[in-house]
């Protein structure tokens, strides 16, 4: 794998077996080696039957080799050129550190195992600052002078090249920050965040599992992402017989938690679903207590880190988040792979345990899957058109249920995995489903979505 920035600075050294600090990480504008991330692993290696790559018609036949005419932009015999574009500085960099290195450490795991139909990855990066137009100025140079084959977008400000990638036919995965991954054939995600015209059932089913019966939605009323999603799980609540009695604004630094509270007691509601910060929530929860109240379900679109547990304490003892991806209390097979890629490929990384991390390599992964899909001889529109046909996707089990990609466009996830703050706040437990950690529900659509 080769690991290009941006042009300045010197070149990229190999990672040792040590943790990198922070300075020593990505002097870009020069390429390291491909034989340097391959054997960066010296102590053991994983199994070949664990890495998706190495399955049947992922890696090239015995005595196969590469086919040499190939000529689609950034395939050359013995490797394919992909771009990755992330906020590595701005106001979102920190929120971002960890997206280069999910993404290295599934490449770096493919790598090892040899590639994609008998190719290596070679990974080329640009930082977008999250701004538009830097992001659409470094998708050009990607395409255009390095070339890549397609990207990896891990970014807010895909809105900078969208447009651009979609008419030139560059295949591109990545996280769904922005409604308009809805809009592009091109675009791939295993996640969509806005789904306007549908919802799920996955939320109802799991708040009534817990008992509850009547809800109430925070909600930040002047942020329209927020708004969506408070429609869709109301669809969703209402599918299981849960109805919502009051949908109540609530923004962070300004509402008044006492008050907040105070009209939740009066509802009458025993569930309470938040699509605001997850530090309104909390304030919410800890004045419904302080008040008396006892929720039997709080549902958070986010929270899901034990740096906000140790932050908030008890205030989010029995708190659920909902993730889309398998939680690494579950201890998979596919964690497992999943964690040791991370320590073995992206060793700077202290905790690897984070959402920004895991969600970046599946995006590489759907990639990766992509590229599999697209054949021996791949191209762009071979590898757009052949990954939506894919209607399977699990990313090697990291994804809950599996994704049909000829479907997904557009459209939430039916399944699911809920963890819950413990009772001390000081860790997460995984919510059972009749023995799986998984929660699968149905598409809702027309009326049963609606917004009521």
């Amino acid at each position: 794998m080769h690991a290009t920035g941006d042009g300045h600075g010197g070149p990229r050294l190999p990672r040792a077996s040590s943790r990198l600090s922070a300075p020593g990480r990505a002097p870009v504008g020069h390429q390291l080696p491909r034989r340097a991330v391959r054997g960066r692993t010296r102590a053991g290696t994983l199994s070949l039957a664990l890495a998706l790559v190495a399955t049947a018609g992922c890696a090239a036949k015995a005595g196969e080799t590469a086919a040499a005419s190939c000529d689609a932009p950034g395939v050359t015999p013995d490797a394919v050129k992909v771009g990755l574009l992330y906020p590595d500085s701005g106001v979102l960099s920190e929120a971002f550190k960890a997206a280069r290195g999910g993404v290295e450490g599934r490449i770096g795991l493919a790598n090892q195992s040899g590639g994609v139909n008998g190719r290596g990855i070679d990974l080329v990066w640009r930082d977008d600052a999250a701004t538009a137009s830097t992001n659409g100025t470094a998708a050009r140079e990607l395409v255009e002078n390095v070339p890549v084959l397609g990207l990896i977008e891990l970014s807010t400000a895909v809105s900078g090249s969208a447009d651009y990638l979609d008419r030139t036919g560059v295949p591109v995965t990545g996280l769904t920050a922005e409604s308009l991954w809805n809009d592009h054939a091109n675009m791939f995600s295993f996640s969509y965040l806005f789904a306007k015209g549908t919802a799920v059932t996955t939320f109802g089913q799991y708040a009534r599992a817990q008992g509850g019966t009547r809800a109430v939605v925070l909600e930040d009323a002047a942020d329209g992402p927020s708004v969506e999603i408070a429609n869709q799980l109301i669809a969703s609540l209402r599918s299981q017989g849960i109805d919502t009695v009051d949908r109540v604004g609530y923004t962070t630094g300004s509402s008044s938690a006492a008050r907040t509270a105070q009209d939740v007691i009066d509802s009458g509601a025993d569930v309470i679903v938040g699509t605001v910060a997850m530090s309104s929530i909390a304030e919410v929860l800890a004045a419904v207590r302080t008040a008396g109240g006892d929720p039997k379900v709080v549902l958070s679109p986010s929270g899901y880190s034990q740096a906000l547990v140790r932050e908030q304490g008890p205030a989010i003892a029995g708190l659920t988040i909902w993730v889309n991806y398998t939680p690494f209390e579950a201890a998979s097979p596919a964690i497992r792979r999943y964690q040791k890629a991370m320590a073995d490929f992206a060793p700077e990384l202290d905790d690897p345990d984070q959402e920004v991390a895991v969600a970046s390599y599946i995006s590489a992964d759907l990639f990766l899957r992509g590229l599999e899909a697209a054949g021996s001889c791949p191209t762009r529109q071979a590898f757009i058109t052949d990954l939506r046909k894919v209607t399977d996707y699990d990313a090697g089990g990291l994804v809950p249920g599996t994704v049909d990609l000829s479907q997904n466009r557009g459209k939430p996830n039916t399944c699911y995995a809920f963890v819950r703050v413990n009772a001390t706040a000081t860790g997460f437990d995984l919510a059972d489903n009749n023995g799986s950690g998984q929660w699968c529900g149905q598409l809702l659509t027309g009326a049963a979505a609606g917004t009521g």
